[in-house]
Parts: structure tokens; C-alpha cells; sequence
């Protein structure tokens, strides 16, 4: 296993037009985002008090990121706080353990400033099962039903 490293994008803002290719591929048709769409994104986030986006580095190559956000955008689910969001790992790069590693990151991050419960959402629930992961409800997103999953953290 090839040994990594995560970031704040803040702290590699030399990440920032990996990450928005990464967004612009994964998720630009859905989104209906342009690349110059994901660059406003990520700088709200970045000068978000509370959003923070990840970056995993393998030496000094930007192979993943992950977000979490304080709010995801969903109308019917704005009470629960925080969200794990926008998982990606290069597609050179997966399969090493880099996506549990960004999840684990953000899962810490947000136990240490108190929070008991992590969300996100996906159309594929049962990858984050054997993670610890429960559905909690459904949402409606863009044009498609995605599910809503929550995961209780430990102090």
C-alpha cells in the first residue's frame, strides 16, 4: 500500500484544479456545473467558517478529496449537521484504501468538534454498509431519488 497524506485544501491550494476536474467529471452533468461553477464552489467552501474540502496526496500528487459540509442543499433535510459530501478518488488511484482514509478524516474531524451523527447521500447505499452506515430516509435530488444515511460517531 502506497503510503498518503490529507490536507485541508487550504492548506495545498495547489490541489484546487484537481479538485475542480475531479467535480467537473464526476458530478458537471448532473450539476449542470461548468468548471468555472466548481471554482466558485470550492472558493465559497474554502472561505466557508465551517465547510472544509480534504485532499489526499500520494507524495506530492493530489489523488482524492472528500467535503464536509455544514448544510448539503437538501430543502427536506436542512436539521441535520454535518455532511460528508463529494467522495472522489483519481481513477489511477483507487482501490488502496484512499477513500476509507478520506472518510475516516472527515468521520475524526467532525467527532473532535462535538458532532454525534455524520450524513450523507448517494444512490448506492450499500457501499458504505460494512462502514457503519445506516439509511435514514430518501431525498429527492436534481431529477432522482437519492438516499439519505446517517452514521453515529464515537467520542
Amino acid at each position: 500500500m502506497t503510503a498518503f497524506t490529507i490536507h485541508p485544501l487550504s492548506q495545498v491550494p495547489q490541489a484546487r484544479p484537481a479538485c475542480i476536474a475531479w467535480s467537473a467529471r464526476e458530478w458537471g452533468d448532473d450539476a449542470q456545473f461548468q468548471p468555472s461553477d466548481w471554482e466558485a464552489e470550492i472558493a465559497r467552501i474554502v472561505t466557508h467558517p465551517v465547510d472544509e474540502i480534504f485532499v489526499a496526496y500520494d507524495r506530492d500528487v493530489p489523488v482524492g478529496m472528500v467535503w464536509m459540509l455544514e448544510q448539503e442543499g437538501i430543502d427536506s433535510h436542512t436539521h441535520l449537521t454535518p455532511w460528508l459530501s463529494s467522495l472522489v478518488v483519481d481513477p489511477d488511484h483507487r482501490n488502496k484504501g484512499i477513500a476509507q482514509a478520506l472518510i475516516s478524516h472527515v468521520e475524526t474531524y467532525v467527532s473532535y468538534g462535538g458532532d454525534t451523527q455524520l450524513y450523507l447521500l448517494t444512490e448506492t447505499p450499500a457501499v458504505y454498509f460494512t462502514g457503519g452506515w445506516e439509511v435514514l430516509d430518501t431525498a429527492a435530488l436534481s431529477d432522482r431519488n437519492v438516499f439519505v444515511m446517517q452514521k453515529p460517531l464515537m467520542h
